[in-house]
């Protein structure tokens, strides 16, 4: 991913400048840099346009983020943009690798490349981008309008209506689900656009820019769904955790239990006499 290379850069010029002169401090920054390579690696990064935004540089965040609230301080709507906000999120490779590092690395997206510099953010872990539905669930629970998914061909063709400065008629639609569908996008607030990596990567590139570009579109995100291998080494230590957790509720249950057994036991201790009566000792009649 071309941020990462930078920021790499940006690493790697900081430790050759701080002199080391002990093994405990080369263990460190060894230590260190497996530390960001991991956290890299389980999360999904988020690149964030904001139309309007007079950042000089961009803000790189490399605390983790859950999606859910990347997309409460993402999407801002207002009546100057037909679009709140657009999610560009492309999918695996067809051998479950993360398809958006893919392109980048290749080449693929250089005029995506040219925007780095006006980004707003770069969040480097977010997590919970599992899919475009998941993503566009968390959309609906943080923002008001409509949510809808597309694929990259009903963006542009909206993009494109919405900059048409003449009105035209569109072709009337062939049956009642062409109709709905028209219905959906026409009115939607937020797009969640699904890319498909394997789609021709300068159409993937030109759309995305046109959309950082348009003053239709108050913001735009690019993220990447993680790779299947990630997903599931997150979900192993999802269960993990809640095995932790549960056995952790086990023990303290435990010693709750005995600790109530052992002040039931001091208690029929304490009152082992009940039931006792004393009476005075009369004298032996038949002495």
């Amino acid at each position: 991913f071309f941020f990462f290379d930078l920021l790499f850069s940006c690493l790697s010029a900081q430790y050759d400048t701080i002199p080391i002169q002990t093994t405990t401090m080369k263990i460190t920054a060894i230590a260190t840099g497996i530390a960001i390579t991991l956290g890299f690696a389980s999360a999904a990064p988020a690149i964030v346009w904001k139309n309007g935004s007079s950042t000089s540089s961009p803000s790189h965040i490399s605390e983790r983020i859950n999606s859910r609230s990347l997309l409460s301080t993402s999407i801002r709507g207002d009546d100057s943009s037909a679009l709140a906000a657009v999610v560009f999120l492309v999918g695996r490779d067809a051998d479950g690798s993360e398809g958006l590092a893919n392109l980048a690395s290749s080449g693929k997206l250089p005029q995506v490349q040219n925007k780095y510099g006006v980004a707003d953010s770069i969040h480097h872990h977010v997590d919970g981008v599992e899919s475009s539905r998941s993503i566009a669930r968390d959309a609906r629970d943080n923002f008001d309008g409509k949510v809808v998914e597309v694929t990259l061909g009903e963006f542009n063709r909206k993009l494109a209506s919405i900059a048409q400065t003449t009105l035209e008629e569109a072709p009337k639609a062939s049956n009642k689900a062409e109709q709905k569908r028209r219905r959906e996008i026409s009115e939607a607030d937020v797009f969640v656009v699904s890319v498909n990596p394997s789609d021709d990567a300068s159409s993937i590139d030109s759309s995305i820019v046109a959309a950082i570009d348009s003053s239709s579109v108050k913001n735009v995100i690019l993220s990447s769904i993680r790779s299947t291998e990630e997903v599931k080494h997150a979900r192993k230590l999802a269960v993990m955790d809640r095995f932790t957790q549960t056995n952790t509720q086990r023990v303290a249950s435990r010693r709750l239990e005995d600790q109530n057994n052992n002040n039931n036991n001091n208690n029929n201790g304490d009152d082992s006499s009940e039931g006792v009566y004393y009476v005075n000792m009369t004298p032996n009649m038949l002495s």
